[in-house]
């Protein structure tokens, strides 16, 4: 069979899969598996496909579940006892130690469908101090024909008490033209907005095609020819904030991707060399009335907002915005670019 036939699985999630198949074939199956993958690998899908297939009932269990048995249909109901999703509910910014105390009881109770019992939480870095401990117990003393999913997007931060009682397990992309290859099964075609995202997410296949499918390749022009002409005076720093405002988190993204590039322009750099080639001319008109300098306090002060994004810091978040909009027209003032 072709990697890219028809799958529920993408095919860089194939080996992943396959390793766990090989181990729970050989009885080697670990309690609790960590499972590592960045934004846009489908690392939640992934973790789903990984609960449903241990919890079907069929014999044959090598190629994935079958999707047909009894434990099929009540996890596709969203209904199966023997599986609990722990993730951070909605207006929250952690994973309360009450939510792992449920969970720790799930776990202790006997299968319902005489099986396996499985947790998968979406995010361990959403876990406090408290939570891990909590939860370490259930690692260290788990019950049989258990397995807890946890799941990181990087290694670092997860506290070396929970990575010494898992298995590590990588989801990712380390060869780009596999997501080329993914991307034209997928859609019968590959065009040059699709090279463009793939330059700018080469290990993030899903991030590549919703930059495509979501038209930002577009907007993220419209808005940085938008930004350029608060730094030239032309639009207001308030103006430009209300009408990116439903857009605001990904402008973020769009500011880091376009200092990036004015910093290479500065450096003697090309059209070719930059990242977002179809906004070099507003692109262009920031690197040449910026100076070095002035971009880099503005990258910074990006960074910073990105920071409150993770946090899940909404209140704060269109505040701080606006005032970067603001400071981004003090600063083209402050840090003018002095003619060469």
């Amino acid at each position: 069979m072709s990697l890219f036939e028809e799958s529920p699985l993408t095919p860089w999630q194939q080996e992943p899969f396959h390793h766990l198949s090989r181990q729970l074939e050989q009885g080697h199956l670990p309690h609790s598996i960590l499972v590592l993958g960045e934004e846009g690998v489908g690392r939640e899908d992934f973790c789903q496909f990984i609960a449903q297939w241990m919890l079907c009932n069929a014999a044959d269990k090598t190629q994935g579940y079958c999707g047909q048995c009894k434990g099929c249909q009540l996890f596709e109901a969203g209904s199966h006892p023997d599986y609990h999703l722990l993730e951070i509910e909605e207006g929250k910014t952690q994973i309360a130690i009450s939510q792992v105390r449920e969970l720790i009881q799930h776990m202790q109770e006997s299968s319902h469908q005489a099986g396996w019992k499985l947790a998968n939480i979406t995010n361990i870095h959403a876990l406090n101090e408290s939570s891990f401990n909590a939860l370490l117990k259930t690692l260290e003393e788990p019950q049989s024909n258990t397995l807890l999913l946890l799941q990181a997007d990087q290694l670092q931060g997860v506290p070396a008490t929970i990575k010494s009682r898992a298995q590590i397990l990588k989801v990712g992309v380390a060869d780009v033209s596999m997501t080329r290859e993914w991307l034209k099964q997928r859609h019968d075609f590959f065009s040059q907005e699709m090279e463009t995202a793939i330059q700018l997410f080469p290990t993030a296949p899903y991030k590549v095609e919703a930059f495509v499918e979501n038209g930002e390749a577009f907007k993220s022009g419209e808005f940085i020819f938008d930004y350029a002409e608060v730094i030239t005076a032309k639009q207001t720093p308030m103006e430009i904030a209300d009408r990116w405002k439903d857009e605001l988190e990904n402008c973020i993204f769009w500011c880091q991707l376009m200092f990036h590039d004015v910093l290479l322009l500065q450096q003697s750099a090309t059209k070719d060399d930059i990242q977002l080639k179809q906004q070099y001319e507003a692109i262009e008109m920031i690197a040449s009335t910026v100076s070095a300098k002035g971009v880099m306090l503005l990258l910074n002060k990006i960074i910073e907002i990105q920071r409150l994004i993770k946090l899940k810091s909404p209140a704060n978040l269109m505040a701080s915005w606006q005032s970067f909009l603001i400071y981004s027209a003090q600063i083209a003032i402050k840090y003018k670019k002095l003619e060469s």
